[in-house]
Formats: structure tokens, C-alpha cells, sequence
């Protein structure tokens, strides 16, 4: 017979029924032997702390030190403490990025672009069967190199018909696959348009012109874009440039060797007819056409630059007045007081083309850089290793390489 407690009565709970209410709500029970009493003879329960579920973590296989990983290999993708159930991804463009799903492992279907960022996201189940779903942004390394342009003549510059349209890279390209990929990189839009190519002219610059000399007026627009430019050896371009500019007057001076003047011709009007004086026989004076490539009011010219020592019979260490340049062996044309009496008489220069003091002065005044220098009868042929005599000396059948 059961018995009965007044109202108020502490209510005596069996040690069975206890055990199983506690089991009942998910507590962990040290066991059995949990009971104890203590300084005052009360019951006790050991009750060990419930163990929490781990979070699962999406980590990028061989991401590096500074947080980046390759990018000339697929992108993988592991999970730990989940089950990875799929992942979306996208690339630098926003477009999607594939890839298969292997146990706990995503790997994407292609290499990757350096210095760029991947956005995943994963779907991922913990170990309690709840799925989760994981953001990630995966950097990727530098590439081991880069290639740059500069694009000249620069933005707003007026130059002479004869002015080639020059790329300078700061790397040298050799091979004839990276050549092409380069070159189409590079554009060239005139108005009035016309037809031009390309030529390597070494390893590290490339020249542009027409199979005719520019027109007067013309404008040009030249642009390099080199962003996402793959090389051969884990090189990348890098960089979008333009650069804008026009064509002047056309200016035209003929160097006659032979007959020691220069005749001065602008837009087909004849300007004036001066007495020159061009090599000696020791250093001739390089025929064909040559450009004018830049100037200075007071050029130091040094004999040793071109390998005649100043000490030397025919050395020398001056300031010249009124320098024009048109070549890089040596040429200009230039004030030469010294050698007057012999300009329209004799060729007594090292190679640069003589004149009065006064006619120098005008000459200077004249022409601007690109302006065209023909110098013809001479007893040497051009050096088109030369900036100054290679754009305009090779047909245009043979330019572009």
C-alpha cells in the first residue's frame, strides 16, 4: 500500500527513476559509483561536461606563410570536423569556376591567375549531420616575373613624319611564341588610318611604322595591354597604357656628301640650302635615312664614346653649341666654327655633319625630334643595328618580323 505524504512534504525520488531522467535529458553520467556522501553524509552526482561539436574548417591545400597560394596549379580545397557536400566558386571576373569534388576535397579544373582573388563557398555537413555553408577568398602568389611597356613619343608630343611608334619593354622576350603573344598585346589606330607592322629591333623594343612616311596632321593612338599577358618561364604582363600624339609639318632635310650642302624642305617648300662639311675619310659619315632623335642647346661631345681616345690625334672633349642627333654612333648635326672654311669645300668631320655657327642655330630652330635627315652619296651604308638608322632603311616588304 502506497504511502501518503501530508501536503507539503519533501518528495523522496528513487535512485533508479533519477538515472533515468537524467540519461532522458542528454546528461552524461560518471557512473554507478557516482554516488557519495559527503562531509555531511548528502548525496552527490558526478556529472561529467557534455563535449561540444566541433566547427567544420574549409582550408586551402599549400596556402603559404602570407596567406597566398600557387597559381600554376589547380586550386584544392580540404575540410576538416565536416563532410564536404559541394562547392561553388567564381573568378576574378565574377565568372564561374569549376571543379569536381573527390571525399572531403575540391579541386578546380584549371590553373589559377597570379595576384588574384577566388570567392568560394562550400557546403559542408558537421559531424551532428547539420550542413553549413562556408565562405572563402582564396589570394593567389605574384608571378615570378613581370613584363612592362612604355609606350613613346609620350602623350601630346608633336613629331616629325619619320617618328616610329616605339615600345621599350623591361624584360627582354626571345622566343618567337612569346614575341607573337606580345605584339598582339600592342595597337596602333591613326586618323586617317593607314597600314603599319611591327618590328623586333631587340630583344627588349619593338618600333611601328608605315610603308610611307607619316602624313602631316595625323594623329596616333597607340595602346599596350598587357593584363593577363602569359609568358613562357611563369612570366605575366602587367599593365594597360595608351598614349596619344600627333605628326607635325614634314621636314626633310638631304645631306649631299658629294656636293658638301644640306638642302632644307619643309612640306615640299624649299627653306634654304646650307654648306656642310661630313666625315673624313678616317670616319665617314653613314649614309641613308636618319632620324632626328633629340636635341641640346650645349652638347659635351667626347671622342672616347666612340672609341677614339682623347689624348689621341683625332681626340677631343668639347661643348657644342646648337646639337641635333641622329644616331647613336655618333652623328649630329651641329655647330662647327672651327671647320667653317672647309663646309661646301672639304669633309673633315668624324662623322657628324658641320655648320656655321648661324646656319646651326636656324637648323636647330627648324626641326623637332622625328624630323627626317637623308644623307645621301655617302661611302658607308647605314648601320641598321642603329636607332637612328633603322626605321627608314629597310623596305617595308622586309619589316615586320
Amino acid at each position: 500500500m502506497a504511502t501518503v505524504l501530508p501536503p507539503g512534504s519533501p518528495r523522496r525520488v528513487s535512485r533508479p527513476r533519477l538515472l533515468a531522467g537524467l540519461l532522458a535529458a542528454g546528461v552524461v553520467v560518471a557512473g554507478v559509483g557516482g554516488w557519495a556522501a559527503n562531509s555531511a553524509s548528502r548525496p552527490q552526482l558526478n556529472v561529467a561536461a557534455t563535449v561540444p561539436i566541433p566547427n567544420p574548417v574549409v582550408t586551402e591545400v599549400g596556402r603559404a606563410a602570407n596567406g597566398r597560394v600557387p597559381w600554376d596549379r589547380p586550386l584544392a580545397v580540404s575540410v576538416t570536423y565536416g563532410t564536404l557536400r559541394s562547392v561553388t566558386a567564381v573568378d576574378p571576373d565574377g565568372q564561374p569556376f569549376e571543379g569536381v569534388v573527390v571525399g572531403d576535397s575540391w579541386t578546380s579544373s584549371t590553373t589559377l591567375l597570379p595576384s588574384s582573388s577566388y570567392h568560394l563557398t562550400a557546403t559542408v555537413a558537421d559531424s551532428a549531420g547539420q550542413q553549413r555553408r562556408i565562405a572563402i577568398t582564396t589570394l593567389t602568389a605574384l608571378p615570378a616575373t613581370t613584363l612592362h611597356a612604355v609606350l613613346s613619343p609620350g602623350d601630346r608630343n608633336v613629331v616629325g613624319v619619320g617618328q616610329a611608334v616605339i615600345v621599350t619593354l623591361d624584360r627582354a622576350v626571345t622566343s618567337p611564341a612569346d614575341r607573337a603573344a606580345v605584339a598582339r598585346r600592342l595597337s596602333v589606330a591613326t586618323e586617317p588610318a593607314t597600314v603599319g607592322a611591327w618590328r623586333w629591333m631587340s630583344p627588349t623594343e619593338l618600333h611601328y611604322r608605315a610603308a610611307s612616311y607619316w602624313t602631316k596632321g595625323m594623329t596616333m593612338h597607340v595602346a599596350a595591354d598587357f593584363t593577363r599577358l602569359s609568358l613562357s618561364g611563369g612570366t605575366w604582363g602587367e599593365g594597360s597604357h595608351t598614349t596619344d600624339y600627333s605628326i607635325g609639318s614634314q621636314l626633310i632635310s638631304t645631306v649631299d656628301v658629294a656636293t658638301k650642302t644640306m638642302t632644307v624642305v619643309r612640306d615640299g617648300v624649299l627653306l634654304r640650302t646650307v654648306k656642310v662639311s661630313t666625315g673624313r675619310d678616317e670616319y665617314p659619315t653613314k649614309g641613308g635615312v636618319h632620324l632626328v632623335l633629340e636635341k641640346s642647346r650645349l652638347k659635351i661631345m667626347d671622342s672616347s664614346t666612340i672609341g677614339i681616345p682623347r689624348e689621341s690625334a683625332g681626340g677631343y672633349y668639347l661643348k657644342v653649341p646648337h646639337s641635333v642627333r641622329i644616331s647613336y654612333s655618333g652623328e649630329f648635326v651641329h655647330s662647327a666654327p672651327n671647320s667653317v672654311r672647309e663646309q661646301g669645300v672639304s669633309n673633315v668631320s668624324h662623322g657628324c655633319v658641320n655648320l656655321s655657327p648661324a646656319d646651326a642655330a636656324w637648323f636647330y630652330d627648324q626641326t623637332i625630334k622625328g624630323d627626317i635627315v637623308n644623307v645621301i652619296n655617302a661611302k658607308l651604308p647605314p648601320r641598321l643595328s642603329d636607332p637612328g638608322m633603322s626605321d627608314w632603311n629597310i623596305a617595308f616588304a622586309d619589316w615586320a618580323n
